[in-house]
């Protein structure tokens, strides 16, 4: 078999290989230790809705299918899409997780382009296969939500915007804007980084022979209207409770839960961005790397301004390099990140992704340090390997160190995303499921199957309130296991403690209130321990249910000792006492999600 001839392509190949092996240790490890195990939260909210488009498309085709994805605000719909059309071969939990190795393959062979751009083929390679192996690509295609995609979604536009040649190209100005917009249909927070984006569009084509502008600026406008063609497939109906959701949890009061209140322009701001990014997506080593390479680049940019006897052209040509267009978008996506305290879940991921083919680009430079920066970083990708993979208990544990000036960080770190949220209040092996977690999958069918039993044979509403905030058991969980397992959805509201505070008055009003249908049904846990917050005292919760006419109907005993209670309402006098539990712990069904 012969090889291609070109060095590009040969790269490439290696990059193809390279991604290829780590989609293999990929799915093998979501098909050993997350199938038929409990989700997240947002993870159980986000399949629900990938399997809602899918059971659109199986009732009533692509009509069926599109008035599903167009219903599913304020949550972005690109990964819930991609995942219910691939739910045609096989309907199930897995397929998501699929889909996002697949987005991981993107991100690989869009960081080799970027790469090949910056430092030519044999470096891009070798950027690629450090994005790949890096603890956030590892943490973010092991978790269902929507980092992932949009971090393939920004690298890829930022690919796009350099093989444009400083908006020469109109093919590639047009992939620039729809990349765009599929990032915005990843996740409606990436809107954060369009400004980075634009203005590193503008600085390119500034920079650039002025024979041109009109020309290019004409491509910028053709990739303005590809962008807001790709993401109005979505946001034209829904961009107002977009706007409210973005508002409100990243300005608004629901910001508080998600970060500590600081000055936007304060170091305490710079610091939430950067040690998310360290700490959750690339790790100590890594970073330290990366600050290096950055720190090599500034010096030879400094140093060619200096010794050019035109310094203006010095700049213009610094300014119109690929370097300074990947490293504008960093820095106004970091900015942009600033302005809002809450955190978020892998917000800072498709910036990190983002600087490892820029910090390469500095081995150009200082060729004699190639060999050893490719050992070392080939050490670090296999420690990760290693540390991810949950063979070796004692290997996945964080371990930190102390970087002066800054702080504890960890340098190594195999414990997932979604089993440490759910570790904080379900206890358990701190870095991979156990057979015993499985009750909580079956918890939730026991309980879908129950509700949906009880709304057939007829309650006063069939709305059903969820007063607990447990991590494991949620609406968003019951309600995956009443899509997949009886392809019908159960029609949830969430009592909420704020506004109107954790008080029997509010959950009295929310539970006779027109505007949540006036609940049917009720579910409360006998505790709230470590629940997430805002959170809703169990005990008030019940208090105002009960001159409501609702009554405790049965319970369900969960994996973790809690009761699960189910309440009915059944209006009888204001002053009558509430019904003992009928049937004691309820059985859980064994059958099994895929």
């Amino acid at each position: 078999m012969r090889l291609p001839a070109s060095e590009r392509a040969r790269w490439a190949l290696v990059v193809a290989v390279g991604a290829l092996l780590l989609a293999a240790l990929n799915l093998w490890w979501v098909l050993t230790y997350r199938q038929d195990f409990p989700l997240n939260v947002d993870e159980a909210g986000y399949t629900a809705i990938g399997v809602a488009d899918y059971l659109g498309l199986r009732a009533d085709g692509l009509q069926g299918w599109w008035s599903a994805v167009q219903s599913q605000t304020p949550n972005a719909p690109l990964l819930p899409t991609v995942s219910s059309l691939a739910m045609v071969f096989k309907p199930g939990v897995m397929v998501g997780f699929a889909v996002l190795i697949g987005f991981l393959v993107v991100l690989i062979f869009a960081t080799y382009g970027i790469g090949e751009r910056l430092a030519g083929p044999r470096l891009g390679a070798l950027a690629a296969l450090v994005v790949g192996t890096s603890q956030g690509a590892f943490l973010f295609t092991r978790e269902y939500v929507f980092a992932l995609p949009t971090a393939a979604m920004l690298s890829a536009a930022v690919y796009a915007l350099l093989r444009s040649e400083r908006m020469r190209s109109w093919p590639w100005a047009v992939a620039f804007g729809a990349a765009i917009g599929l990032m915005l249909l990843a996740r409606t927070m990436a809107i954060a980084f369009v400004p980075g984006l634009g203005l590193a569009a503008l600085v390119l084509m500034l920079a650039a022979d002025r024979a041109e502008l009109r020309r290019r600026f004409l491509n910028l406008g053709i990739a303005a209207l590809s962008g807001v063609v790709v993401a109005a497939t979505w946001y034209y109906h829904n961009l107002v409770p977009v706007w409210d959701y973005l508002t409100n949890y990243g300005y608004g009061d629901r910001s508080a839960y998600y970060g500590a209140e600081q000055s936007v322009l304060s170091w305490g701001r710079l610091r939430s961005v950067t040690d998310r990014m360290v700490a959750d997506d690339l790790l100590v080593p890594l970073a330290v790397l990366v600050v290096a390479g950055l720190i090599v680049l500034a010096a030879v940019a400094v140093r060619r301004v200096v010794d050019s006897e035109d310094r203006r052209h010095a700049l213009l040509r610094l300014a119109g390099s690929g370097a300074m267009a990947v490293a504008i978008v960093i820095a106004a996506g970091v900015a942009a990140l600033m302005t809002s305290r809450n955190g978020g879940n892998g917000f800072t991921l498709p910036l990190s992704m983002l600087l490892p083919p820029l910090a390469v680009a500095a081995l150009r430079h200082v060729r004699l340090a190639i060999a050893t920066a490719v050992a070392v970083l080939a050490a670090v990708a296999v420690l990760n390997v290693a540390a991810t993979s949950s063979l070796w208990a004692g290997l996945a544990k964080p371990r930190l160190v102390d970087v002066p000036g800054f702080g504890m960080f960890p340098w190594i770190n195999g414990t997932p995303h979604t089993l440490g949220a759910i570790r904080y209040q379900i206890p358990g092996p701190p870095t991979r499921f156990v057979d015993r977690d499985r009750g909580w999958t079956e918890a939730d069918q026991a309980l879908a199957a129950m509700l949906l039993k009880r709304i057939e044979v007829g309650v006063e509403s069939p709305v059903v309130a969820f007063a607990s905030r447990n991590r494991a058991i949620s609406s968003n969980s019951v309600q995956l296991a009443a899509l997949l397992d009886h392809r019908q959805p159960i029609p949830f509201t969430q009592l909420e403690s704020e506004p109107g505070g954790d008080t029997v008055a509010n959950y009295r009003r929310q539970l006779n209130s027109p505007e949540l249908g006036e609940p049917g049904m009720l579910l409360t846990m006998d505790r709230n321990t470590d629940d997430f917050p805002p959170l809703i005292t169990q005990s008030k919760a019940e208090a105002a249910a009960r001159p409501l006419g609702f009554q405790r109907v049965a319970t369900i005993a969960l994996p973790d000792g809690r009761r699960l209670r189910i309440w009915e309402k059944r209006s009888p006098p204001a002053n009558a006492a509430p019904a003992r539990s009928s049937g004691g712990a309820a059985s859980a069904p064994r059958s099994r999600r895929g």
